[in-house]
């Protein structure tokens, strides 16, 4: 079994990484510190390095292409990679940073290597419940520079355009089941998990990280359901569904909206596109 997964040097990614390692499979790890992802690599017994900077559609783009040259077909992949972003930053791409990583990054990512996935592989995406406190997708404003006023700060602008992302995550995997019936979508949320998951958002955020910890879930944990959905038979013939603590779960309303989904991919296929 080969699996490839992104952000799997830290965090549920590399708990992850070990799990399906110790479970016999090969893993690739997509990665934009290349030392750190070979340290990781040695410490799995050997595994493929592939850098990307994945908020960089470009990087995505030549990262496909070694994944393409270098691995076998891929059985599971994993767009693990995620994070949250206090100020309003855009990409290279002019894409706001939290959406370019959490959104554009597996969509292009996915689409990308549809053809070089095996049959009946299964395509796993890290969400969250924080998808909860988004109750749409805001196509009229894609680059959330609403969440980042002055006002929207003071009320948590930056999880809420977090959740938004994470809202969006479980829409594209509904879609994609639909749109590549040869595969297996799903999405999982993995808890409150003590990782480096918002220290990149300065003191503040950090002193909070630090206080939910005692409270927080190991990262072995958090990654418990990321690894029997790669490998456990019960899920072989579930697609595009939602799941926690190893259990299909409901989303919330708008992550089963059907419409918002499609809208959603056309959307993103806009936002891929080469220019001319």
């Amino acid at each position: 079994m080969y699996v490839l997964i992104t952000g799997g040097t830290n965090g549920i990614g590399l708990a992850g990484a070990r799990g399906l390692a110790a479970q016999g499979a090969r893993v690739g790890l997509v990665a934009r510190d290349r030392g750190k992802a070979e340290r990781v690599a040695g410490e799995l017994g050997g595994a493929d390095v592939f850098e990307a900077d994945l908020t960089s559609q470009a990087s995505i783009r030549e990262m496909v292409r070694d994944v393409r040259g270098r691995a076998p077909a891929i059985d599971v992949l994993v767009n693990n990679a995620g994070a949250m972003f206090t100020s309003h930053q855009v990409s290279a791409d002019g894409i706001e940073l939290t959406w370019a990583l959490n959104v554009v990054a597996p969509y292009l990512i996915t689409t990308l290597l549809v053809g070089h996935l095996s049959p009946w592989a299964r395509v796993i995406g890290t969400a969250s419940d924080e998808h909860e406190r988004a109750k749409q997708i805001d196509f009229d404003d894609l680059n959330g520079e609403r969440y980042f006023s002055s006002s929207a700060k003071l009320t948590g602008g930056s999880m809420r355009r977090y959740g938004e992302t994470k809202l969006a995550l479980i829409l594209l995997s509904s879609e994609l089941a639909k749109r590549v019936p040869m595969i297996r979508t799903y999405t999982f949320e993995p808890g409150l998990v003590a990782t480096g998951f918002n220290l990149n958002n300065g003191r503040l955020m950090k002193l909070m990280m630090a206080m939910t910890k005692p409270f927080a879930r190991t990262p072995e944990q958090g990654a418990e359901t990321l690894v029997w959905l790669a490998i456990s038979p019960d899920v072989a013939d579930e697609t595009g569904l939602y799941y926690s603590r190893e259990r299909r779960t409901d989303p919330s309303a708008a992550a089963q909206d059907t419409a918002a989904a499609a809208r959603l991919w056309e959307t993103l296929e806009r936002q891929t596109t080469l220019p001319k």
